[in-house]
Formats: structure tokens, sequence, C-alpha cells
């Protein structure tokens, strides 16, 4: 049974999914210079952005993260951050509620993780 798909249904009716890429760090590129950069992979996905809960929201404060944060349901999985495995870093760049721009949301934490499903807190980039 695909539990999310259930509570999507429900949801939709009052905060519609979004289109988003998702960008996967892919491998990285040196300049002239010696400087590094990442070269991303982009993947369509669609999500459902939701506010953070009052426990999220003091969890990130006392961490003394700032800026503005979501909670983002989406299909399949996510690396967050393994540096040993060089794994991590991905983004998500959407158009989030409300405005008419897209901006880059960087995946801070995964907070739920299911066999097709996840929940991450993203932190906007821009």
């Amino acid at each position: 049974m695909n539990l999310r798909a259930i509570a999507n249904g429900a949801i939709t009716a009052v905060n519609p999914n979004t289109a988003a890429l998702l960008r996967l760090p892919d491998k990285y590129r040196t300049d002239d210079a010696g400087r590094r950069s990442t070269v991303f992979r982009n993947e369509p996905v669609t999500i459902q952005a939701q506010s953070l809960s009052a426990a999220e929201r003091e969890q990130f404060d006392g961490l003394l993260q700032q800026g503005q944060m979501l909670s983002v349901y989406v299909s399949g999985q996510f690396h967050v951050l393994r540096r040993i495995a060089g794994k991590g870093a991905e983004k998500l760049l959407f158009t989030a509620y409300g405005e008419s721009e897209p901006s880059e949301w960087l995946v801070k934490s995964l907070q739920e993780s299911w066999p097709n499903w996840c929940r991450v807190v993203v932190w906007r980039q821009n």
C-alpha cells in the first residue's frame, strides 16, 4: 500500500503538487585557476512543499540555521549529505507558493524515508 499516494490525493485539494528539478551532483569541473565547481545532473520530479512543524523550526533555530526552510515530500530517495560516501548536496529548483520565479533549495535534512518516498527539509539558497 502506498500511503503517500493516498494522503497526497487528499492534500492536493488544498495544496497542489509542484513541478521541480532535482539537481544531483554528478562530477566536478576544474577551471584554469584550479578552482573546482560541481556539475549537476537535472531530473524532473513532482514535490509537495509544506511548512515546517513547530518542533522542526525549533530544532533548526537551535542549530542557528537562518533563512527560509520548507518540508518537502517527494517520490524516491535522497542521499542528503554523506561525505564519506561522496553523496549528497542535492538541490531542488522550484517556484515556491505565491512566488513567480523559481529558486534553488538545498536539501538539509532527511526527516522520513520510506521505500518509495521521503520527506526532506530544504533551505532556500537564493
